[in-house]
């Protein structure tokens, strides 16, 4: 089985691309199921198609068998290659998700997609790229069905027909797929701008026909190709596929407009929510900075991304700092005025601390300059307590300051129980523990180790103070032939350098800093991943969860955060204890079958924090962060009377038979979003824009929207959802910073059309309960 972890490498600028591809003018997408057979081919044919273009192919993958790691073989010889590895039960949306994975990934404005099986010939990828950058086409398809064009592939019978059948059902049902000879076609390119910020709802093969029911397009062009017959591995077409296929298409035709293909899927629709959330991320390190912390904001931004979410990391790299040893001062201070209104633009700031001068100081700054009907929702992660070994009393003032200003965030998040308890016990009430994952997936290689050989002992990580790599190599003195490998740099070194040298540690080699992929080597020919660590500042051990993925077992100081990684898959030992270290790999080398076991274990435990999972729990912790900062704004602009949005939403909703209702603020500057609580089908939710209110907001006169009503143009224009039958909004009330509207509206289906005679019942409903309280 494969690591049932994935592969994110591709969206921050953590994973930089190398130097000959820092500017990738075309992105290939190639989802793959069990193609091992096929890759090498795949790869040789486009590097020999697309010479002399800078490009890059993102395999995203779904397999059960070697495939990932024949595409991660190819990686290492080619930075060109990358691997997205989906594991069994991560794998939603089929095929067709696995492109929208790949979409995320691409680094290129051109993406092209196609099958890993060479049915496509990759000779086409330049013909179809020029469509699109030459001939000014939107998109570029592939089709077996113009002049030029076959479908002599198609293995049997059944297979031909049931593709013509569905070729006609989906032209018949959606007029959009008019607009090409081929709709269903797995190969096309298209430019970022037809899917970027589009809500893709794909199941099953045909991502195509997604892509033209909802994405951003004006031009389509078909180029004729041969459909290949397959060079290795099996077809992925079943019944199951076919019904996904029938419920992919009635859903398409349910809730796209049934007339001609034009602008109006641009046009966003009254009250309708946008998950796309704007995320700040401000941290001490980011890639390329190498470093734990460093790792963990990398690994949330990108998996941020690929959900489909706007994400800036701003770190000290940003501004003027000092770094010396320990010492680790920022001038972001002086900045805060002219990013300030930067900040205002994002719907969750993310903090990460404690870093003194940068992470309290944008608490405090936050707190006292942002107006609170403004402020973005903010989630501060507290990755350990300062501790530096001869600072322990400075160390101990600045945590307690520093709980203090915590208290400003809306939300605080730590990496393990055991800090969420210490968090708890500072007096803050709202905490999350998340702990922190690993990505191991195409970079995992075959372990070289052998229980006949001597035990293996690597460290990785900076060599500060707090690291405790000394009392390592006080514990290796007098082993039996035991050998470490040192991976890391740092300010240390000189003295690490220096106490190998003359305590005569042979079988010690300090290696310095390493590439990853010499790290995940590292890894793959090691027994044991070393943790010493002495103080709380270290609250994880982001190193220990990539040893244990690659089946290194965990040897690591008994701390906070530290333990809940190790679990029942290593061994734990007193912090500083030398002695108790050396028993400890004593125990491992002469006990292999234990070794061999905690090593199973390791894997099993890796695979269960992952990067996906972090993001995903973040991601539940952003929207609800989010959320609760929204209701609290629409809480300030409801009518007097009125105590909760919720409330007044429900009565509304009832008394009017309206499907939905919901508050919108608008603000008096222009920003073009209009921040909502909106309530439908029962369930209560926060939106970004909302047009309709927007429009009513600034021009400050109820409209009423039905089939018989007249309406401003403009304002006609910003309808574009067909179930939308009737609409009411209204301003509710003036603020000092924009003004409230309230939206109500009907479907098709409703039994009432909202009309003028519900709109002064509105009126009077708001009045009456106005009157009662006064």
């Amino acid at each position: 089985m494969l690591p049932a972890t994935e592969n994110r490498r591709a969206l921050t600028t953590a994973d930089a691309a190398p130097p000959h591809t820092a500017r990738v003018q075309v992105s290939v997408i190639v989802p793959t199921r069990n193609e091992s057979g096929n890759v090498h081919e795949l790869y040789q044919r486009l590097d020999g198609a697309l010479r002399g273009r800078s490009w890059e192919v993102v395999f995203v993958d779904d397999s059960d068998d070697p495939t990932p790691f024949v595409i991660a073989g190819v990686s290492r010889t080619d930075g060109r290659v990358r691997c997205v590895h989906r594991p069994a039960g991560a794998r939603h949306g089929g095929l067709s998700g696995a492109v929208l994975r790949g979409f995320a990934a691409a680094r290129s404005d051109v993406l092209v997609v196609m099958d890993g099986d060479l049915q496509h010939p990759p000779e086409l990828v330049p013909e179809l790229v020029a469509a699109v950058t030459d001939s000014g086409a939107d998109l570029a398809v592939a089709s077996r069905y113009v002049t030029g064009g076959s479908s002599t592939g198609l293995s049997g019978r059944f297979r031909t027909v049931a593709s013509q059948g569905c070729r006609r059902f989906s032209r018949l049902l959606l007029p959009v797929s008019r607009a090409t000879t081929d709709p269903l076609s797995g190969f096309f390119a298209l430019r970022r701008s037809v899917v970027a910020g589009v809500d893709l709802r794909p199941e099953g093969f045909k991502i195509l026909l997604e892509v033209l029911a909802r994405g951003r397009w004006n031009s389509v062009l078909d180029v004729p190709f041969r459909f290949d017959h397959r060079h290795s591995g099996r077809s992925k077409s079943s019944i199951t596929e076919s019904r996904r296929f029938l419920h992919h298409v009635s859903v398409l035709w349910r809730t796209a407009d049934h007339g001609s293909r034009g602008t109006d899927h641009r046009r966003p629709s009254l009250v309708d929510p946008d998950d796309r959330m704007r995320v700040l991320v401000f941290t001490s390190e980011a890639p390329p900075v190498i470093s734990g912390i460093s790792t963990a904001v990398g690994g949330l931004a990108r998996t941020h991304r690929e959900r489909g979410h706007d994400v800036t990391v701003i770190s000290r790299a940003d501004f003027p700092h000092l770094v010396w040893r320990e010492c680790r001062l920022s001038a972001f201070a002086l900045t805060w005025f002219r990013i300030r209104r930067r900040v205002l633009g994002f719907d969750v700031v993310n903090v990460h601390g404690p870093v003194p001068s940068m992470s309290e100081t944008f608490l405090l700054l936050a707190a006292a300059t942002l107006p609170r009907h403004r402020r973005p929702a903010i989630v501060y992660t507290h990755h350990s307590d300062l501790s530096i070994p001869g600072l322990e009393t400075a160390c101990e003032v600045y945590n307690r300051i520093n709980y203090r200003i915590a208290r400003v965030a809306d939300l605080t998040v730590v990496s393990s129980e055991d800090y969420a308890a210490t968090v708890r016990s500072r007096g803050i009430a709202k905490v999350e523990a998340i702990p922190w994952g690993v990505d191991p997936a195409c970079k995992v290689l075959p372990r070289v180790t052998s229980v006949h050989q001597p035990l293996k002992l690597l460290f990785v990580g900076q060599l500060r103070p707090y690291k405790g790599v000394h009392v390592l190599l006080e514990a290796m003195a007098d082993l039996p032939p035991v050998s470490l490998t040192i991976i890391g740099d740092g300010p240390l070194l000189p003295e690490v350098r220096e106490q190998v040298a003359r305590d005569g540690l042979d079988r010690v080699e300090i290696r310095g800093r390493v590439s990853e992929q010499d790290l995940w080597q590292a890894y793959s020919e090691h027994d044991v991943v070393v943790l010493p660590s002495l103080t709380r500042a270290e609250a994880f051990g982001l190193v220990l969860l990539e040893g244990m993925a690659a089946g290194c077992v965990p040897i690591a100081s008994d701390l906070p955060g530290v333990r809940s990684v190790v679990g029942s898959s290593g061994l734990l030992v007193p912090p500083g204890d030398s002695r108790a270290l050396r028993q400890a790999i004593l125990d491992l080398d002469l006990d292999r079958e234990r070794l061999a076991r905690l090593a199973a274990d390791a894997v099993t435990r890796s695979r269960d924090m992952s990067v996906e999972a972090a993001g995903q729990r973040y991601e539940q912790v952003f929207r609800r962060a989010h959320s609760e900062v929204l209701h609290r704004r629409a809480a300030l602009a409801l009518p007097r009377g009125w105590r909760q949005p919720v409330e007044l939403l429900d009565v509304v909703t009832h008394r009017l038979g309206a499907a939905r209702a919901s508050i919108s603020l608008v603000p008096h500057d222009g920003h073009p979003s209009a921040p909502t609580v909106y309530r439908r089908d029962g369930l209560v939710g926060v939106s970004r824009e909302a047009p309709v209110a927007a429009y009513v907001g600034r021009h400050g006169d109820p409209v009423v929207i039905n089939s018989g009503a007249r309406v401003d143009a403009a304002l006609r224009g910003l309808l574009r959802r067909p179930e939308v039958t009737s609409a009411i909004v209204m301003p509710l009330r003036e603020l000092s910073h924009g003004v409230s509207v309230l939206s109500v509206s009907t479907l098709s289906g409703d039994p009432v059309e909202l009309g003028s005679e519900h709109l002064d019942a509105l009126l009077e409903l708001l009045d009456h309960r106005r009157h009662v309280v006064t």
